[in-house]
């Protein structure tokens, strides 16, 4: 499906929502009154006999007026990263073009706009409205432009006062009013955008990566290096890496999304943890375009623990599930489940679990293995007993510990 036919379809939703309020009489006027296009052309005041369209407008007409007083330009975009800045120019170019006196500006979005498209939609008081209509009418808001509460500003460029009498300003606080009220959920109910993907989903996301990269590697059960992996990210999706001194950041790693760079501490340059941070973060820019938090919001959430009684972390708060998520598609990626299976098979010798039990020499072995399997993918020990115990890889026979005090036992002496 094209960018396009994408676009449609959110075009359709948002069609659809106007017209079952103009229909159902929810906003208390009379649809000759506020009259709902798609893909009209309205005349260029610069290209002669050009014309521009719109995916979809709300001519407000005062009765017995031979024009339109007021008007709703609304732009649909269905993209799956981050709406640039060339694209929000463009659509408020095209309302100076066409002269549209008293016009509103409307985006609605299925993902949010880079900061420096929205700062632009903000400074031209556009309306930005994220996300995708449901039947309740609920889209959700990425960010109100407004200073009065249910009033859509009108372009300061496009305000002709000799058309706005009162009764026009009456019609337009109505509609405005109505289509805020159907269109916006309360405050409460805004998220953060971030897409409740299962285990499943996120591995799939994870072999179709590989599959692009070399299909080979799963295959034979290859490891990935840092090497490989910054040369994938940057010839398929321009990504840079970039290597910062660990007093300018506390973060071992951090993600630009809008420009494409991922940085990482110079303090684990060629340790086990630098590959695995580096997907951390690839894994913050393949799933979470769409996330609309900002960094301050984000670290005062408190950070999910790992919970060996239930085998996983704890997800409280929206900060567990962004990492958690995160770090589930490092795992996933520099680990696949096929891959290290058939390798800690190949290193044990048997086709079956490893075991963990009180035999001293049994956990020797464990450790043995648990060694050559970080070795072999480049990562650390930690990340291997993480991910064996997530796959129920290990057998647990101890009648003393539990694989958590494994860990702690053999503390970094063992595992890195």
């Amino acid at each position: 499906m094209n960018t396009t036919e994408k676009g449609d379809i959110l075009e359709d939703k948002a069609v659809g929502i106007i017209e079952r309020i103009l229909d159902d009489g929810l906003i208390g006027v009379m649809k000759e009154y506020a009259r709902v296009f798609t893909k009209k052309k309205y005349p260029s005041n610069l290209r002669g006999s050009g014309e521009v369209e719109f995916d979809l407008t709300i001519e407000i007409w005062p009765p017995n007026a031979d024009q339109y007083s007021m008007i709703y330009f609304i732009e649909c975009k269905n993209y799956t990263h981050r709406v640039p800045i060339n694209e929000v120019k463009k659509f408020f170019a095209d309302i100076l073009e066409t002269s549209g006196v008293n016009a509103k500006a409307i985006i609605i979005t299925s993902s949010p706009l880079q900061q420096g498209a929205f700062d632009y939609a903000s400074a031209k008081k556009m309306m930005v409205i994220e996300g995708e209509s449901k039947d309740n009418f609920n889209i959700t808001l990425y960010k109100r432009n407004i200073e009065e509460e249910n009033i859509i500003p009108i372009l300061e460029e496009t305000i002709n006062e000799q058309l706005l009498d009162e009764g026009v300003k009456s019609l337009s606080k109505v509609v405005d009013k109505q289509l805020l009220s159907c269109l916006i959920p309360a405050k409460s109910k805004v998220g953060y955008g971030i897409d409740l993907l299962s285990k499943e989903n996120i591995n799939q996301i994870t072999l179709d990566e590989l599959d692009k990269f070399d299909e080979s590697y799963l295959i034979n059960g290859y490891g990935l290096s840092v090497k490989d992996l910054s040369n994938y990210l940057k010839s398929e999706y321009n990504i840079e890496i970039n290597y910062f001194d660990p007093k300018e950041n506390k973060y071992l790693g951090t993600c630009d999304i809008d420009n494409k760079t991922i940085g990482i501490s110079k303090k684990i340059i060629g340790t086990p943890r630098e590959l695995f941070t580096i997907g951390h973060e690839f894994g913050h820019f393949k799933l979470h375009q769409k996330l609309r938090i900002n960094q301050e919001l984000m670290n005062s959430f408190s950070d999910s623990k790992y919970d060996f009684t239930i085998g996983k972390n704890r997800l409280e708060n929206p900060r567990h599930w962004v990492e958690w998520q995160a770090n589930y598609f490092s795992a996933s990626l520099l680990l696949p489940k096929s891959s290290i299976i058939a390798k800690a098979w190949q290193y044990q010798g048997a086709k079956h679990n490893l075991i963990f039990d009180d035999n001293y020499s049994n956990q020797r072995k464990l450790r043995r293995i648990i060694d050559k399997l970080a070795n072999h993918f480049s990562v650390s020990k930690t990340s291997i007993i993480y991910r064996l115990k997530e796959l129920n890889m290990i057998t647990d026979n101890t009648s003393t510990k539990i694989i958590g005090d494994l860990i702690s036992q053999w503390k970094s002496k063992y595992f890195v």
